[in-house]
């Protein structure tokens, strides 16, 4: 008896796992997610109805579900972006003929939270400048300048997209570098579009960001021993599949740094 207890528990354990966090797909939308849907018509002359209704059939879903084309065979249902996860909605389709005789089809929806995550890795934790520091005399004074550095940063998408039907995803893109530090960041062959700080790809592979980062202060022998130490912090956020799902992870996933130093030699001394 103990064990048919622990096997239904398991079971049931399973069934709440997989309604809250599992691939969204159109029975199992996420908030904010489109799908595809469709019927093969009787009779191409017929008639399309498509309607959304949420609980027991009586009450319409309203803008919960917006439909693309309501007469269509096949169309687009985009499923609101603050819908509460567990909740049922109906599907339902009517094909009427021409002499008004019709038929009803209708597809059981549960919201399903998004499985979708992203995470940003940079390539090092610590770095150096490209090249070695560039000297010149100005009024018989040494000025410094320190140069160019590439530091590069990964975003990887889970690997639940790669059996998605839908393939892109997009987030916005931010560097924190000190004042009059110019990033210039370059991207991978897969983003298509990088507008307003919004990096958006064709596919669901990983995105390769790589910055130069130009020091574009000069130092003289007044300045400190590490004046051109710094450290270089990337953001993403607002992560999105093509079809509108959001991200589901934490902040520490969605940002990462990389410090960049020379050794602090000191100003030259003499007797």
């Amino acid at each position: 008896m103990k064990k048919l207890v622990f096997l239904f528990a398991a079971v049931l354990l399973t069934a709440i796992s997989a309604n809250v966090f599992a691939q969204s797909t159109g029975t199992t939308p996420a908030p904010g997610a489109t799908h595809s849907y469709f019927i093969t018509p009787g009779n191409s002359g017929n008639s399309i109805l498509w309607t959304v209704w949420k609980g027991d059939l009586s009450s319409p879903a309203g803008t919960d579900a917006v439909i693309d084309d309501a007469t269509a065979a096949t169309t687009g249902i985009t499923w609101a972006s603050g819908l509460n996860v567990g909740d049922w909605y109906y599907v339902m389709v009517v094909e009427t003929d021409g002499t008004m005789c019709s038929n009803t089809k209708v597809l059981p929806v549960q919201i399903t939270e998004s499985d979708f995550t992203l995470t940003l890795t940079a390539a090092n934790a610590t770095d150096c400048y490209d090249g070695a520091v560039s000297v010149s005399i100005v009024s018989n004074a040494p000025v410094y300048d320190h140069g160019n550095t590439t530091l590069v940063f990964t975003v990887s998408p889970n690997s639940t997209l790669d059996g998605s039907s839908y393939s892109g995803y997009e987030f916005d893109l931010d560097i924190t570098v000190p004042a009059n530090f110019n990033a210039t960041p370059a991207f991978s062959s897969n983003v298509i579009d990088f507008t307003s700080g919004k990096v958006k790809t064709d596919d669901n592979a990983d995105v390769t960001i790589t910055y130069t980062i130009d020091n574009t202060n000069t130092y003289d022998n007044s300045s400190a021993a590490d004046a051109q130490d710094y450290t270089a912090t990337v953001v993403i956020t607002n992560g999105k599949t093509v079809n509108g799902v959001s991200e589901n992870n934490t902040d520490d996933d969605n940002q990462d740094a990389t410090a960049v130093s020379r050794p602090n030699t000191s100003g030259i001394g003499t007797n």
